[in-house]
C-alpha cells in the first residue's frame, strides 16, 4: 500500500467555478481516510482528481511518493468503487471481479487465485455464477469492491459506495468495510455525506464545505474540538445546539448570558473567555450534554435553568426534548423515563465543561481549538 499527498490543489472549471480550492492533505500508509462534506463541497472532485479522472488545474498529487498529475488512471494503480457500483450486466460475478485482470493479461491460473480469494473474503462464493440483476444491493456492493480487492492496488477510492443501501444494511456493510480495511491493511480515501459512516469507519476526517478544507482531525479531535461552527453543526446527531448571546462578568466569576439562560463559566476557561466579556460570542452545547434535572447527579444552580418544552421525542432508549429558552429554540437528548410534557415548565441541567464558544464574526471556536 502507499502513502497520498495532495498539496495545494485546486481544481477550477470553466467560467470561474472554483470546486476545489488549495486542498492540501496526507493519507498515510494503510490510513483509512474520509471526506465528508454536503453535496456540492467538491470532496468527489478530489477524490476523483486522486483517481485521475479530473484533471487537476494546479497544485500536485502524489501515490507513493510519486506525481501522477499527467498519470493515466489505469497506470496509478488505485482502485475506484463507484456510487452505482458500475458492474457489467451481462458478466457473472466471476467475470465482472476478473475482468481487470484479463486486461491486464494476468495468467489464468492467477486471475483464478485472485477471484476466489476476494470471493472467500467477501463472502460471496456461492454468486460467482450469478449476473448482477440477480443480486441483492449488498451483495451488489460486496462484488464492486472484490472487484477492486483482486487488483491488489496501492489505494482504494471509495465514492459514497453505501448511499444506495437501506439503512439496516447500511450498518452491516460499514462494519464489513472497516473490517476489510483491518484485514487487508490497505489505504483507502472514501467519500461520504454522512457524518455516522465517517465517525465510525475512519482513521482521519477531513471536512470539506465550497471546496475548502475546514478541518482535519480524528473522530474525537472533530467532535469534541471542532475549528468553527460549520464543523461543530455537521458532525453530531442531534446537531450541536447554538445560542446567540454573551460572555458577562457577574457573582463568582464569568458567566454565558442568552436571552433564556445564564450559565456558570467553568473557572478554567474564564482566561481563554477574558477578551471576550461583554462581546457577542454564539454559546454551543450537544443535545447530550443537556440533562432533565431528575436524573442529573449532583445538578447545581449555577448550570440549571428553567425552560418550556415544546416537543418531546420519545426514542425508546432516550427522549429528544425540544425546548424553548427566552428567544431561542435547543434540543436536550435526556433520560428516557422523562416525565417532561409539551407546554410544560422544567429544569434542565448544562454540562458547561463541555461547552464551546464561537467568535461570532469569524464563527470560529476560540474555547477548545
Amino acid at each position: 500500500m502507499a502513502q497520498v499527498n495532495l498539496e495545494h490543489v485546486w481544481k477550477i472549471y470553466e467560467g470561474k467555478v472554483e470546486a476545489v480550492k488549495d486542498a492540501t492533505f496526507t493519507v498515510e500508509d494503510k490510513e483509512f481516510v474520509v471526506l465528508l462534506g454536503p453535496s456540492g463541497c467538491g470532496k468527489t472532485t478530489t477524490l476523483r482528481m486522486i483517481a485521475g479522472l479530473e484533471e487537476i488545474t494546479k497544485g500536485t498529487i502524489k501515490i507513493d511518493g510519486r506525481v501522477v498529475n499527467d498519470v493515466e488512471p489505469k497506470d496509478r494503480d488505485i482502485a475506484f468503487v463507484f456510487q452505482n457500483y458500475a458492474l457489467y450486466p451481462h458478466m457473472t460475478v466471476y467475470e465482472n471481479m476478473a475482468f481487470g485482470l484479463k486486461l491486464r493479461k494476468v495468467p489464468k491460473d492467477e486471475i483464478e487465485r485472485r477471484v476466489r480469494e476476494a470471493a472467500r473474503i467477501l463472502e460471496i462464493e456461492h454468486l460467482l455464477d450469478r449476473k448482477p440483476r440477480q443480486l441483492s444491493g449488498g451483495q451488489r456492493q460486496r462484488v464492486a469492491v472484490g472487484r477492486a480487492i483482486v487488483r491488489n492496488p496501492k489505494v482504494f477510492l471509495f465514492d459514497e459506495p453505501l448511499s444506495n443501501l437501506d439503512a439496516k444494511l447500511r450498518v452491516q456493510m460499514r462494519a464489513e468495510l472497516k473490517k476489510l480495511h483491518m484485514r487487508l491493511e490497505a489505504t483507502i480515501v472514501y467519500v461520504t455525506h454522512d457524518q455516522v459512516e465517517a465517525m465510525t469507519m475512519a482513521d482521519k476526517i477531513v471536512i470539506m464545505k465550497d471546496g475548502v478544507i475546514q478541518q482535519i482531525g480524528n473522530p474525537y479531535e472533530v467532535y469534541n474540538r471542532p475549528a468553527n461552527i460549520f464543523v461543530a453543526g455537521f458532525i453530531g446527531s442531534p446537531s450541536m445546539n447554538f445560542i446567540p448571546g454573551k460572555i458577562i462578568r457577574g457573582e463568582g466569576g464569568l458567566w454565558v448570558k442568552t436571552s433564556g439562560l445564564k450559565l456558570k463559566v467553568p473557572t478554567e476557561y474564564e482566561d481563554k473567555l477574558s477578551k471576550y466579556i461583554d462581546k457577542d460570542i454564539i454559546f454551543g452545547i450537544r443535545p447530550e450534554n443537556i440533562y432533565d434535572k431528575m436524573f442529573a447527579i449532583a445538578p447545581k444552580p449555577e448550570n440549571t435553568a428553567e425552560v418550556i418544552v415544546d416537543v418531546v421525542e420519545p426514542l425508546g432508549s432516550e427522549t429528544l426534548l425540544h425546548v424553548i429558552a427566552g428567544e431561542d429554540r435547543l434540543v436536550a437528548r435526556v433520560n428516557a423515563k422523562t416525565q417532561a410534557k409539551e407546554d410544560q415548565k422544567i429544569d434542565l441541567v448544562f454540562d458547561m465543561t463541555t461547552m464551546h464558544i464561537f467568535d461570532k464574526e469569524t464563527e470560529k471556536e476560540v474555547l477548545h481549538w
